[in-house]
């Protein structure tokens, strides 16, 4: 009775949940998503079957199958809840929310007829495997344990429809910068140190803070030099202790910090190279 209970409050959540995402679309339509996002959540899978169980219909379950699979064919499913999620996660972005955009993998190890599979590296496995690349973007406040999804795209370089995956990461600048008033501090790892990206975000005027490499050439005073030698020289006169979950452990770190003012080549653009020294034997280098 117990479980019954807490079945019949989650359905109720997802309803509401589902129901803010596709409040604009028809009623089979509302009542697909309700139900893949219940379905997804009961089985923990994404395969229609399984989801189908979950709803336990008084009906064949075959004929559950065939009703989701003719409304996941909807043209118009994926965009149309991408373009909801962004308009409803840009009211919670302000001009220091940071946008963390990643880019990862899914792959489909026992997947034979899927379209456009491609050679994607298997983040979990270092290996390499057939499925599609992803492009996300989550929104999160520093010292908040809150995480809120903005945008998610899965492209595949063997679509004819794909062109780089500069242009992947610039659709969702475009995209989320759009909803939210180029509100919102981006924030990439070393995979954005591209010349590019730097462009688009430099042009459009949007806050950036990217992790960067050690031969990345910066103007200092006049002078072009590579980022790992002006991170050598930069004086350290700020210090903060962090502590950090490791390994199920709390691990401290005292870490010392210091900036200096740089630009890009062919910029005219004021940054800062922030440099933090007291995770490893490198220091850590940000562009701002």
């Amino acid at each position: 009775m117990h479980y019954a209970k807490i079945a019949f409050k989650l359905r109720e959540q997802i309803i509401q949940f589902s129901g803010e995402l596709s409040s604009r679309w028809p009623k089979v339509a509302r009542r697909f998503l309700a139900e893949a996002i219940y379905g997804i959540q009961a089985r923990q899978s994404v395969r229609l079957t399984e989801i189908a169980r979950a709803l336990d219909e008084k009906i064949p379950l075959r004929k559950t199958h065939i009703r989701l699979c003719r409304q996941l064919g909807r043209g118009d499913l994926g965009e149309g809840l991408r373009s909801e999620i962004i308009r409803k996660a840009s009211r919670e972005v302000d001009k220091k929310t940071l946008l963390i955009l990643d880019l990862s993998d899914i792959t489909k190890k026992y997947a034979r007829k899927m379209e456009y599979m491609a050679t994607v590296r298997d983040g979990s496995q270092k290996v390499l495997g057939e499925g599609y690349w992803t492009c996300s973007v989550i929104a999160a406040e520093a010292n908040k344990p809150r995480l809120i999804p903005v945008y998610g795209e899965l492209y595949s370089q063997e679509s004819p429809d794909f062109i780089s995956e500069n242009v992947e990461i610039i659709k969702a600048f475009r995209r989320v910068s759009e909803a939210t008033f180029k509100k919102g501090i981006w924030v990439l790892d070393r995979g954005g140190d591209r010349p590019d990206l730097y462009k688009h975000l430099l042009k459009q005027k949007l806050s950036f803070l990217i992790r960067i490499r050690d031969d990345r050439p910066l103007v200092f005073r006049g002078r072009i030099r590579d980022a790992s030698d002006l991170a050598d020289h930069c004086s350290l006169p700020y210090m903060e202790r962090i502590v950090r979950q490791e390994a199920d452990q709390e691990k401290a770190y005292k870490l010392l910090f210091g900036s200096l003012s740089v630009r890009l080549p062919g910029h005219d653009e004021p940054l800062s190279l922030v440099v933090i020294r007291g995770f490893g034997k490198k220091p850590l280098m940000l562009l701002t």
